[in-house]
């Protein structure tokens, strides 16, 4: 959900319980499509699939690479209560799903937009030497 102290988000529940899997946060999206994105991530760790830190996925969006980025458990009380209150702590693994604008430009980018630099706020360490 969007209100006026950040951007809107959305994030699973229940992967790390069910499938020792992180679970998955998504910032800056309309939350019918964030929800979309996140039972359909949901769905492919269901079956088998598991994304890792640091990786590029070309299928959780059409025509888009998805980065996943280690979100660091400083963020949890800004974004994560109800999963708190579900495993009754903080730490359980998490992972930011990242995604670009349709000009292919990420949030580490130098040419990442100005105007939508706070909707997408990167809750983890990236060193964009790194990733190619």
């Amino acid at each position: 959900m969007e209100d006026d102290k950040g951007p809107g988000f959305c994030y699973s529940i229940g992967l790390y319980q069910t499938f020792r899997h992180p679970e998955i946060i998504i910032l800056g999206l309309k939350p019918d499509l964030g929800h979309v994105l996140i039972n359909n991530i949901g769905e492919d760790i269901k079956n088998g699939k598991t994304y890792q830190a640091g990786q590029f996925y070309r299928d959780i969006l059409v025509d888009y690479k998805c980065f996943m980025l280690n979100a660091s458990a400083e963020y949890f009380d800004e974004y994560l209560g109800c999963a708190q209150s579900f495993y009754q702590a903080k730490d359980f693994p998490l992972l930011q799903c990242v995604y670009p604008t349709l000009k292919g430009i990420y949030p580490w980018e130098n040419d990442w937009p100005k105007e939508i630099r706070d909707l997408q706020p990167l809750l983890g360490e990236i060193d964009p030497r790194k990733i190619g």
